[in-house]
């Protein structure tokens, strides 16, 4: 239990930064495969593996919401006062997750192959739309709240919650192209709960639908998935470390 508290506490924080994903350190920490199946399978399992699928789910859950309040302002503070240094220490916990999701497969295949170049090619075209984008970022701190505006926080936490579930993309730098990352980090900090409630209906939403989804692939298509997803962390090691050179 004390493992799994200690696991969400990192995937809490990994979600806080802008640039690394949470996904990817879930499946550093071992926990991915679990945890897809959680979200996805909780409403549909019968009542005894419901159970131990809120005990797991729990678990993890307490310990990445203690991460990201916890941590949201001393974390910022870090990146922004030792980019590089945060930066290598993140690196540092994602390079070893190649080997551990590919231990047992075989790279040299046709579908394997494909399914990885698949991945680089995703995952290129992302951080293509990300930067045409990153520009028309838009703080809010102190706007008022309506209804129209806790819809986009619905939105944004739909999108940035599916993003999250999958290794290599982050929610966090959605967020920024979406113009609310630094609003959520303030409502975060300042605990004001309103706007927060409108995103996590829509963060719950986007982690059962993709997790689903996630699940069904690993199940029917795990080799192929799995190369996939090598692919996209890959990329998103080499993007992570760009960012040593722009600091």
């Amino acid at each position: 239990m004390l493992k799994n508290f200690l696991k969400g506490i990192v995937i809490g924080i990994a979600n806080v930064l802008p640039g690394v994903s949470g996904g990817t350190l879930a499946v550093v920490l071992n926990v991915y495969d679990k945890l897809t199946e959680a979200i996805g399978n909780f409403f549909t399992a019968p009542l005894s593996k419901k159970i131990e699928y809120l005990k797991f789910l729990a678990q993890i859950g307490f310990g990445a919401v203690i991460g990201i309040v916890a941590f949201a302002g001393i974390i910022s503070k870090m990146y922004e006062t030792y980019p590089r240094g945060t930066t290598i220490v993140f690196l540092l916990l994602i390079l070893p997750s190649i080997p551990v999701i590919l231990k047992g497969e075989k790279f040299f295949k046709r579908d394997n192959i494909i399914s990885f170049i698949a991945g680089i090619v995703f995952t290129v075209i992302f951080i293509y739309i990300t930067k045409l984008f990153a520009g028309n970022e838009e703080v809010i701190r102190t706007a008022g709240f309506n209804l129209a505006y806790g819809g986009k926080l619905f939105v944004c936490g739909l999108i940035a919650a599916g993003a999250m579930v999958i290794p290599g993309i982050s929610g966090s730098l959605l967020l920024m192209i979406l113009g609310e990352y630094y609003n959520i980090m303030n409502y975060i900090k300042s605990f004001n709960i309103t706007p927060l409630i409108f995103f996590a209906g829509g963060t719950a939403i986007g982690l059962v639908l993709v997790s689903k989804a996630i699940n069904i692939l690993l199940n029917k298509y795990r080799s192929c998935t799995l190369h996939f997803i090598v692919g996209i962390i890959v990329v998103s090691l080499f993007e992570i470390s760009a960012m040593l050179f722009t600091h």
